[in-house]
């Protein structure tokens, strides 16, 4: 089976970022993740049409997490298969497919709780709510272990990856080892300069997991950097996929120790203007994005590692 399937990687950009979504060419096509609402007409018709493939022909949307730059654009790919394509999410997440204000309510216990001014929430829950499509109901909702089969050879299995978010997958190509991982392996971050993660020991949990699976190729779901905070391929292969599933338990290392520190007294701080009761760690970090952006690991992932460090006193 080896090369036998074409994968054509689609990024889907918005704003500085670039989300990738990558199609499958199988007995019956798939795509996996799809960007933001914009992002079916604006990127992934354009880049199939240039490979010769009508988006109409999709049978399979399959979907990693149910963050919005990677499920806000699913309802406008089912719209141009007529409908038809199968739609397929992690069943932790399968609310927000559902529905959009579910989102709205994981801004606010996330990033969006230690965002004090008013007026930029509601900024951000519309720039949300700009991003995603209409509800689905989806057709499977899968968990781990569970196949997808494409036609053919074609089979991807279900492996449940949690951590960057609470129901994030990883569906791995049989045969080939190929695992589209998505935001499930995040080096030392994207864009904004740290990993986002909402649960910690999930998140290393699963980066052993794929070590021990040892995939042959990682399609992931942005670039990430490297510990030298240069921006990787978001497409790993050969034995660079083992480095990077342990660069990423590196960083993870890293923040533990850093945040294990300062909340060891589980002692507050006075509310700085950008980084709210975590200035310190932003300085330990060398850390000088806005976290008021959106999206923005920041408070996502301190909070993250907060909640698994300070357990039930949190």
């Amino acid at each position: 089976m080896e090369n036998s399937v074409r994968i054509i990687p689609i990024e889907c950009k918005f704003g500085p970022v670039s989300a990738f979504a990558y199609y499958i060419d199988a007995p019956e096509p798939a795509i996996i993740d799809t960007g933001v609402k914009a992002s079916a007409l604006q990127a992934i018709e354009p880049t199939l049409e240039k490979h010769g493939i009508n988006i109409e022909d999709i049978q399979w949307i399959l979907l990693t997490h149910g963050h919005v730059d990677h499920l806000g654009g699913a309802y406008e790919v089912w719209e141009k298969t007529g409908r038809r394509a199968k739609v397929v999410i992690p069943k932790k997440e399968a609310r927000l497919l559902r529905d959009c204000n579910e989102h709205i309510v994981d801004y606010k216990s996330l990033q969006g709780k230690y965002i004090k001014d008013p007026v930029l929430q509601e900024k951000h829950i519309a720039m949300l709510t700009n991003d995603i499509g209409d509800n689905i109901e989806p057709d499977m909702e899968v968990v781990d272990g569970d196949r997808i089969h494409l036609g053919g050879e074609v089979s991807l299995t279900v492996i449940e990856t949690p951590g960057h978010s609470i129901g994030s997958i990883t569906f791995l190509l049989e045969g080939l080892k190929w695992a589209f991982a998505a935001d499930a392996v995040q080096m030392y971050g994207g864009l904004g300069g740290l990993p986002t993660i909402e649960n910690s020991k999930l998140y290393r949990e699963s980066l052993q997991r794929l070590l021990e699976i040892r995939p042959k190729r990682l399609y992931l779901g942005h670039p990430f950097r490297n510990v030298h905070g240069e921006l990787q391929s978001a497409i790993i292969e050969g034995e660079q996929t083992q480095e990077v599933l342990q660069a990423s338990l590196d960083m993870d290392a890293k923040l533990t120790d850093i945040l294990k520190r300062h909340f060891q007294d589980d002692s507050s701080t006075e509310d700085h203007e950008l980084y709210g009761p975590f200035a310190p760690i932003a300085k330990e970090l060398g850390y000088t994005g806005d976290p008021r952006n959106m999206p923005c690991a920041f408070f996502v992932t301190i909070n993250g590692y907060k909640e698994e460090l300070l357990g039930s006193r949190n």
